[in-house]
């Protein structure tokens, strides 16, 4: 499986890319991960159409924790899907047709953040899960 990540606009702030980069290059070791900047929510949900399996990041979704998101992922590896494609919103949130094309919405905490924080925390979240998954040591639970 791939997993693709849509997003507003590009990463301004180094620190945050840094450390992005060092998160997803540790995930493409087991299962790639591809970050995709889109200029406008037009470009967003044309990029979108047609995918696999959309997912939108909203924080007025479920929001599982650590063992819940690694149950998630593993179940969305383990069901043959090829491609997964997660959507961050811009900050008015997601465009009502990126809603209609999500297959699920999830939440990785209730508070709002910005989309650099935001990607940060899910590539963390990612290289965590799969850590797990794969009996790797960076999870102290």
């Amino acid at each position: 499986m791939n997993i693709e990540i849509l997003m507003p606009w590009k990463i301004q702030d180094k620190p945050y890319q840094k450390l992005v980069d060092l998160y997803l290059e540790r995930c493409t070791k087991r299962l790639p991960v591809e970050i995709i900047n889109c200029r406008t929510q037009d470009e967003l949900v044309r990029r979108i159409s047609g995918r696999e399996y959309i997912i939108t990041l909203d924080e007025h979704a479920k929001s599982p924790d650590t063992d819940g998101f690694v149950k998630w992922l593993d179940n969305k590896l383990k069901s043959g899907c090829n491609r997964l494609t997660l959507c961050l919103g811009a900050a008015e949130g997601h465009d009502k047709r990126v809603k209609a094309l999500a297959k699920e919405s999830i939440s990785l905490s209730p508070l709002t953040m910005n989309h650099q924080l935001a990607l940060l925390v899910l590539a963390e979240q990612l290289y965590r899960a799969i850590s797990i998954m794969f009996g790797e040591p960076y999870h102290k639970a």
